[in-house]
Formats: structure tokens, C-alpha cells, sequence
């Protein structure tokens, strides 16, 4: 009996070691509430639940591949680049200011062209007033008549050549009602006989005394006549 009691009292029972287990509230909570929400909102038809979702493979659609901006592209380095930049900039602002440059010239050039033709205007041939002289009263015959640019007072008049050595230009003045005899225009304006404004006319005619005889000068309303005892010259200015 002794033995037995000394075997019981030595043979203590095994201490089970418990394993602790982790604590799964939250996860609860969180199932709890998802399926708290799932039932508060309604599904719609063709979508898939959370579930279905885990264990559905992944069909979202392959995104396109990222585009790269022309920013990006510009601000890379690339010296080739700049220096066409660099080229092509003056030609570009060359261009656009051109046709102003031309404006400005062509419009330079027509003031210019406008003050030389008034200053010394040319003289072209006209056939109005109608033209003719009588040397030493014979048949009449025709001279020939200049005009010169703004200037519709002023006649010029030629013969074809020269008679007493002295008489082949004349001048005639209507506004200020004045003849003259004078040379010939040497200026020149584009290759066009010239006079100069403001110039003398040349020897003035009236009450003038050559070659024996006195010069009489008639300003009428449809006619204009000088002459002496050698050269007559009319204008018919009837229609002018």
C-alpha cells in the first residue's frame, strides 16, 4: 500500500500545451459588414460579387501603351534640331516682314517718280491744238506740237527746221499770255525730252522788233497767232 501511494504521488499528470490561436474578430467584423453592405445595396443583374470576383480571373482590359507627348519629345536635347531652329527663324521673320519692305519701296519710288516729273516735267508729241505756220505767206504747213506733263497751259512748238537761222522752238504760255522764242530741251526724263518748272521761257516775242519787223502776238478765245513780216504760227485751240 505504501508503494502505491509513493507510485501516485510521483506521477504527475502531463501539462497539455495549449496553442494560442490568432484572434479572427476583425475578420469577422469585416465579413459581417461586407455582408451587412451586399445586403443594403442592391446588385445589379451581370455583376459579379465578392466572392465571384475571387475566384473569377483577373479580364480587366490591357491598357494602351502611354503615348508620349511632343513636350516630352521637344525637350529632349538634340542639338541638330536647335540649330535648324536657329536657321530657319530670320528667313521666317525675313518672309513676313518682305512684302511690308516692298510696299514701303514701291511707294518711295512713286513719291519720288512724282516729284521728278514736277520738277522737270517731260513733253510729249500731241496733235491737239492743231498746228501750222506760213513762211513768207506761203502755203500753210504743220509743226509740230509738245505738251509737257502737268502742265495743260503750256505748248511747245517745232518747225521742221530752222528758218532765218534764228526761228524752230517756241514757247507759248496761254495762262500768262506770253510767246517766247527758245532752244531746243536738252533734259531728258526716261529717254523723253524735258523742260525744267519755273525756267525762262526764252526771248519773249512781244512788241519785239527782228529782222525789220515787229512781232504781234493774239491770244482769242478759240485761237492763238504770232507772227512778223517773215513767219506766221497759229494754234487752233476752238476745241481745247
Amino acid at each position: 500500500m505504501a508503494k502505491k501511494s509513493k507510485n501516485k504521488k510521483t506521477q504527475k499528470p502531463a501539462k497539455v500545451k495549449q496553442q494560442k490561436q490568432p484572434i479572427t474578430l476583425p475578420a469577422a467584423e469585416n465579413s459581417a459588414q461586407t455582408t451587412k453592405s451586399s445586403a443594403a445595396t442592391p446588385v445589379a443583374p451581370g455583376t459579379a460579387l465578392d466572392g465571384e470576383r475571387a475566384s473569377a480571373p483577373d479580364q480587366t482590359p490591357l491598357s494602351p501603351p502611354a503615348e508620349i507627348e511632343p513636350a516630352a519629345i521637344s525637350d529632349a536635347p538634340e542639338s541638330g534640331g536647335e540649330q535648324l531652329e536657329t536657321l530657319t527663324a530670320p528667313r521666317s521673320r525675313m518672309r513676313r516682314v518682305l512684302p511690308d519692305l516692298l510696299r514701303v519701296l514701291l511707294a518711295l519710288s512713286v513719291i519720288a517718280v512724282g516729284i521728278a516729273i514736277w520738277v522737270q516735267p517731260p513733253i510729249f508729241k500731241a496733235s491737239f491744238p492743231h498746228t501750222t505756220f506760213q513762211y513768207y505767206g506761203k502755203r500753210a504747213q504743220e509743226a509740230t506740237l509738245y505738251r509737257p506733263v502737268a502742265m495743260p497751259e503750256r505748248y511747245y512748238i517745232e518747225l521742221p527746221e530752222k528758218l532765218e537761222n534764228r526761228y524752230q522752238w517756241f514757247a507759248v504760255d496761254r495762262r500768262r499770255e506770253v510767246v517766247a522764242a527758245c532752244e531746243e530741251p536738252l533734259r531728258r526724263f526716261l529717254g523723253q525730252k524735258a523742260i525744267r518748272r519755273g525756267a525762262p521761257l526764252g526771248l519773249d516775242l512781244e512788241f519785239r522788233k527782228l529782222d525789220g519787223s515787229e512781232w504781234l502776238i493774239h491770244f482769242y478765245a478759240d485761237a492763238i497767232v504770232f507772227s512778223n513780216n517773215i513767219l506766221a504760227v497759229q494754234l487752233e485751240i476752238d476745241k481745247d
